[in-house]
């Protein structure tokens, strides 16, 4: 455990985030939500067709892209997400992530466009695979 616990704390350390600030996003499970980020963590909350759902995520890495004019740069990570149901229930999902966000000069916003894949377990019971994804923009 205490391995598991200083790697983890290394990656943090070692991690480049996406842009800071705060944004709006749509995609699966989550079909529109908010989020909010900093430095290498970013914690998203929204309304499902199912019910809410929120999810936080550690960006380990950022690279640039070459694509011209406009910086845009890929980046990867790991995320746990969780949701409740209207008619009652609960869903865990820990997911990996990867995606591709635009940094525009003028307005400062930043889209981006992201997947994910994991596993979701239902009321712990019945894990299944998870694909999921998400388009959203950061407001800087």
């Amino acid at each position: 455990m205490k391995r598991f616990l200083g790697l983890f704390v290394v990656l943090l350390g070692l991690g480049l985030a996406q842009s800071p600030g705060v944004g709006v996003y749509s995609g699966y499970p989550t079909y529109l939500g908010a989020q909010f980020q900093s430095d290498t963590l970013r914690f998203g909350v929204g309304l499902s067709y199912f019910g809410v759902a929120g999810d936080a995520a550690l960006i380990l890495q950022k690279n640039p892209l070459q694509s011209g004019e406009l910086p845009v740069s890929w980046y990867y990570g790991a995320g746990l997400g969780a949701g409740i149901y209207w008619g009652g229930g609960f869903l865990i999902y820990p997911h990996g992530l990867a995606g591709v966000e635009l940094q525009l000069p003028d307005p400062a916003i930043n889209p981006y466009l992201e997947v994910q894949l994991g596993v979701s377990l239902f009321n712990f019971t019945v894990p299944s695979p998870h694909i999921a994804g998400r388009l959203g923009v950061i407001l800087r």
